[in-house]
């Protein structure tokens, strides 16, 4: 009798195990991804001299002639200490828009199309498929992947005039009060708090987004004018992106739409890079 209770004390045990084991593989299951492809135009080919999409490409992308204009500041460090560990911060304001947007964004590095090892790796770091204050998304460029995790939250824009975005201590307080914890906390307790109260302004950028349709997908033309702070040239970037849920999608699109690209002699083989330039261009040591 003893034998078959200490027996089923052990099943008992050994069930419980498993059970732990199932729930805890469960609740570390990655985050899932959508996508966004994005091509880089040559903007000598596309834009006319008030750096707006000519005629021709307006009816090519069928965008017609209305835009949106919207404005962009990233704060990091002289010593891009956020940059460095892969940490953006944002304040975004649009046309009539009642409150500034924050993104806070963690970027992952996607080597040879290695998606899953990214994921596993932003699993590892805290961010799974439970943690719903983050959107997960791939960014596919020309030739690089990276895996980006944002934590969108909103502040007032009171006080401030359309399309102004704030000024330095302003942007300061804004991103450190919403800041979201694991950013805060990414190398030590209010490592992010102590990061933005030296944080400088990389930009404002004030860009021009059309939205069209183009090979049969949705698609969204964005011109971004990245003033050197140093020799004052302004380079346009001009970049065209469509979102999607899945990867097939995604790779299907991006191939049909490279190939018409390229043969309307509009493809730059390159990635674009926004963010970085804006990064190199107002933080240039």
């Amino acid at each position: 009798m003893k034998k078959r209770y200490f027996t089923l004390i052990k099943i008992i045990c050994l069930l419980l195990i498993i059970n732990a084991f199932s729930f805890k593989s469960q609740a570390k299951e990655n985050i899932i991804p959508n996508y966004e492809v994005k091509f880089l135009l040559d903007s000598d080919c596309v834009l006319n001299s008030d750096h707006l999409l000519k005629k021709e490409y307006r009816n090519t992308f069928s965008t017609g002639k209305d835009y949106k204009t919207i404005g962009v500041l990233y704060m990091d460090t002289e010593d891009r200490d956020f940059d460095i560990q892969g940490w953006t911060n944002r304040i975004r304001t649009e046309d009539d828009s009642k409150d500034f947007e924050l993104t806070y964004k963690k970027r992952y590095p996607i080597t040879d199309g290695d998606i899953v090892s990214a994921l596993n790796l932003a699993n590892d770091e805290g961010f799974d498929i439970g943690d719903t204050n983050y959107e997960a998304q791939v960014d596919w460029g020309y030739s690089k992947m990276i895996l980006s995790l944002s934590c969108k939250k909103k502040a007032s824009d009171k006080g401030y005039d359309n399309l102004e975005l704030p000024k330095k201590s302003d942007a300061r307080k804004i991103l450190e009060k919403d800041m979201p914890g694991k950013e805060n906390r990414w190398l030590y307790e209010n490592w992010g708090s102590d990061m933005i109260e030296d944080g400088e302004k990389v930009g404002p950028v004030y860009y021009n987004k059309y939205s069209g349709i183009y090979c049969g997908k949705h698609i969204v033309i964005e011109i971004w004018p990245i003033e050197d702070q140093v020799t004052n040239a302004t380079e346009y970037i001009t970049e065209a992106s469509f979102k999607t849920d899945t990867y097939e999608e995604a790779d299907m699109f991006r191939n049909t739409i490279n190939d018409a690209l390229d043969q309307e002699g509009i493809l730059i083989h390159e990635d674009s890079l926004k963010t970085q330039k804006m990064v190199d261009a107002y933080l240039a040591q």
